[in-house]
């Protein structure tokens, strides 16, 4: 029997509704995703990742072999996927992913780059990673830890050049088999994006998905239950399966609501100048690349 391997990948961008999305691809009849969300195996793969980083490693496929065998379970689906948010950011992955998968599709999604690295912030502290007091803070130590070869979970501005970063793959891969997403879409146009989603895997378009489940939902842990979670993140004990695949929503909402305080926004000057000192040009040369009118991001 031929391997199975993946002929659609969703690379990222990280803090960007990756998740959410795998969340909905996962109940479709026709579409495989990996029971790891996160594979990140052509950001492992033949490449030496000795990264500073707080807290404890999480182990991921390094090898060919490992990799396929989390499409071992594959029956009759049409469309066979993962979803790994760093491959966007990671220069080396687009030429391993064409070595190996050359006809593979790729499925984008693009947050303001501004929000995108505050909420990178969020998750990385309540993880307990982050040892700086103030997103500022981390903001003026990034270039520092970049130089000492710090994880890119730390690089918050870094990973928001998103032209850059994409330019890699539509010089590898034909832009018929590119699909470049926003946040927004995602997010409050959801129903009418997994259709047109479901159209370039060429699945049902018409397949019901549930998209009540938030995943990823950000907040600060608090009390003992926040303070075990925290823990949990940082040693990476935390299981690989969403609770609200197996709980009543009215009880993962229970449960949230007393773990986690409501997530402190980010004060709009701060938003505004962070995006004007570092994405101004970055947001204009994107729109072009990506033929898509990014306006709001700039207002």
């Amino acid at each position: 029997m031929a391997e199975k391997k993946p002929n659609f990948i969703v690379i990222g961008a990280m803090k960007a509704a990756t998740t959410s999305l795998y969340t909905y691809l996962k109940q479709h009849p026709e579409i495989f995703m990996t029971k790891d969300k996160e594979p990140m195996f052509f950001n492992n793969f033949q490449q030496e990742n000795n990264y500073k980083i707080l807290g404890s490693k999480r182990k991921k496929p390094t090898t060919l072999e490992e990799y396929l065998t989390m499409f071992k379970d594959v029956k009759n689906e049409k469309a066979i996927g993962e979803a790994s948010p760093g491959y966007i950011y990671n220069p080396k992955a687009p030429q391993l992913i064409k070595e190996h998968l050359p006809n593979v599709k790729i499925i984008a999604i693009l947050r303001h780059p501004t929000d995108r690295a505050y909420s990178n912030y969020l998750h990385t502290k309540r993880a307990d990673r982050e040892n700086s007091d103030t997103f500022q803070e981390a903001i003026e130590l990034e270039n520092k830890r970049i130089e000492d070869n710090w994880s890119p979970l730390y690089h918050y501005i870094e990973k928001g050049y998103y032209s850059v970063q994409l330019k890699r793959y539509y010089q590898l891969f034909p832009k018929e088999n590119i699909r470049v997403y926003l946040f927004e879409d995602v997010v409050k146009n959801t129903t009418e994006t997994l259709k047109d989603i479901f159209k370039f895997l060429e699945v049902d378009e018409n397949v019901e998905i549930d998209t009540s489940k938030k995943a990823n939902v950000s907040g600060t842990p608090s009390g003992l239950m926040g303070w075990i979670l925290k823990k949990m993140r940082y040693y990476n004990l935390m299981p690989k399966f969403a609770i609200s695949d197996y709980l009543p929503k009215f009880v993962v909402k229970l449960i949230f609501k007393s773990v986690y305080n409501p997530i402190k926004k980010l004060d709009e000057n701060l938003r505004r100048d962070i995006t004007e000192k570092y994405y101004k040009e970055e947001i204009n040369t994107l729109e072009k690349l990506i033929k898509k009118d990014l306006n709001s991001w700039l207002s």
